[in-house]
């Protein structure tokens, strides 16, 4: 059995798998060790490397503990379920030395100040904000905030080359590489499917293919297959993206990305940029909520209230932008701004939406929160209505027939297989029409065999990546850091992972492909293990005579 081979039969194997209470125990001990005094002139204790229990994260883990061993390093790494993950490093902040992490398409992280802002600016280290990594760097502070307020595009391109400049000279991350979407589907059943950057043919993110695909067959219905469930119908209460954009297929967004990842007008008919801290808003007309009622310029304004008043850390965006938000006329919202925000349009009106003020404004007492209503019947007025959720079987969305852009399919069934060889079989055997996950380019060989099934490869702008403790020793040392950029063979990873269906990434999360943002002139450096033992030797660094990396004394 080969490498690949026995990878997939791993992830057969560790499905959705719980984090035991003794690895949970175990990255207790990691932190306690890894806090105490470091011991000048003593051996670096093993490092603690948390991962999400996906077979492509299981190997690249491989690849960069095997990378590590060769600078002296002992690496432990620990496996959880996406849930897990999420709960422990961003919801409690307790990073270990590494963390790794996949970051889908979503249409929201086209915009750069996405991965700037969430991923490393200082004001997102409290815990649930996705700056886990404890990165600090007021240059590069002051930067993003400069950036956020800069109307003008070109004078603001500059800053974000800047920011990137600077992080990139830190090493906050092991930035790894652009994974592309390489999914399938059934073309005996469905024709018209859209790929899109960032969400191929398959992924919730930017749904065209489901607006419009059409059926060949008498049966209208979807089937798609995931590794992913929803745990929450509440539209305020999710960032994971999975989750919360497939709650924007019921909820919709003010603009949406088009077929080429332009914005475009989606809840919003038009909008308005009056000054520098003014925007008005038009929405479009004789929309109505799944239920029948009209969606009204006053549900809008209560919406955004309400997230004003709760402060949901799903949607931080709103209350870091918003000062106030004014009814102008029937259909026209006036938002007053806190100070000039560049990305508003595509950050705020693109991620937030439209609540049903006659249900949410009864939702609270009894509650610490709205965000822990369960809103089991969830009503907005997206191209989905919600159908049915079986949680750990299928969410069920039916097509709303009452919008201005009906789906010529009926409804989406949305699968939840934590196994990727349990979806190809799936596919292959007819129980599925559609490949919702990644496939690599060898189990895209395998499916092409089959009769009616193609497949579609599309780019992405989700990144791979590896987050390092910038409190943790040592790992705190931005030359460890450099060290460990070092000695990872990027290409080769995505050659033995991917099979080569991957973009290498730069020293920035922003992929080369999202022009005019990324920064071209900050590649990652050139894999050396030799080099990366210098860089150690010259901070300080040496080996014992077993060969284990010892601190500087």
């Amino acid at each position: 059995m080969d490498r690949r081979s026995f990878l997939h039969v791993v992830g057969a194997f560790v499905g959705a798998s719980a984090l035991t209470d003794t690895v949970l125990e175990g990255l207790g001990r990691t932190l306690r060790r890894a806090e105490a005094a470091v011991t000048p002139g003593g051996v670096v204790p093993p490092l603690s490397y948390w991962i999400p229990n996906w077979p492509d994260q299981i190997e690249i883990s491989n690849q960069v503990t095997a990378a590590l061993q060769k600078l002296g390093l002992i690496v432990e790494v620990q496996q959880g379920t996406l849930d897990t993950w999420t709960a422990q490093i961003v919801g409690e902040h307790k990073m270990p030395h590494l963390g790794s992490m996949s970051w889908g398409g979503a249409p929201d992280r086209l915009e750069p100040d996405y991965f700037l802002t969430e991923f490393l600016y200082a004001k997102r280290m409290a815990k649930g904000g996705l700056n886990d990594g404890n990165y600090s760097n007021p240059k590069y502070d002051k930067l993003i905030e400069a950036q956020r307020q800069e109307m003008d595009p070109a004078k603001r391109q500059k800053l974000v080359w800047e920011a990137q400049a600077t992080s990139a000279a830190d090493n906050p991350s092991l930035i790894l590489l652009h994974r592309d979407y390489v999914q399938a589907y059934n073309t005996a059943r469905f024709e018209g499917v859209v790929p899109v950057l960032g969400s191929g043919i398959a992924m919730p993110y930017i749904p065209w293919s489901y607006f419009k695909m059409k059926p060949k067959t008498a049966r209208k219905l979807v089937k798609v297959t995931s590794i992913y469930d929803v745990h929450t119908l509440n539209p305020f209460a999710t960032p994971e993206v999975h989750n919360s954009t497939l709650l924007r297929w019921i909820y919709p967004p003010f603009v949406i990305r088009d077929e080429n990842t332009n914005i475009a007008p989606w809840t919003a008919e038009s909008w308005k940029v009056v000054n520098p801290t003014t925007v008005e808003v038009v929405l479009r007309d004789g929309m109505k909520f799944h239920d029948g009622k009209p969606v009204t310029v006053d549900d809008a304004k209560f919406t955004f209230d309400y997230i004003l008043q709760h402060k949901f850390p799903a949607l931080a965006r709103v209350p870091d932008s918003i000062e106030s938000v004014e009814v102008a006329d029937r259909r026209t919202l006036r938002f007053r701004l806190k100070a000039p925000f560049a990305p508003f349009v595509a950050s705020v009106l693109g991620f937030t939406f439209i609540a049903p003020k006659h249900i949410w404004e009864k939702v609270g007492p009894g509650l610490k929160t709205p965000a822990d209503w369960p809103n089991d019947q969830p009503i907005g007025s997206g191209t989905f209505s919600f159908g049915e959720w079986k949680k750990g079987e299928y969410l069920f969305l039916k097509a709303n027939k009452a919008h201005w852009m009906p789906p010529h399919i009926d409804g989406v069934y949305w699968l939840p297989v934590p196994s990727l060889d349990n979806q190809i079989g799936m596919l292959e055997r007819g129980e599925a029409d559609m490949l919702g996950w990644n496939v690599d380019l060898k189990q895209a060989e395998r499916i092409s065999q089959t009769k009616d099934l193609k497949v579609v490869r599309s780019a992405t702008h989700g990144v791979h990546e590896i987050r390092m403790n910038a409190d943790m020793p040592p790992v705190s040392d931005p030359k460890v850091r450099l060290a460990f950029s070092t000695a990872i063979d990027r290409k080769q990873i995505s050659e033995i992972v991917f099979g080569g269906a991957a973009t290498v990434a730069g020293n920035t999360f922003i992929t080369p492909l999202s022009k005019p943002w990324n920064n071209p002139n900050v590649p990652n450096p050139a894999p050396s293990t030799d080099k990366a033992r210098e860089i150690l030797k010259s901070a300080g660094y040496t080996w014992n005579a077993e060969g284990k990396l010892v601190y500087p004394k």
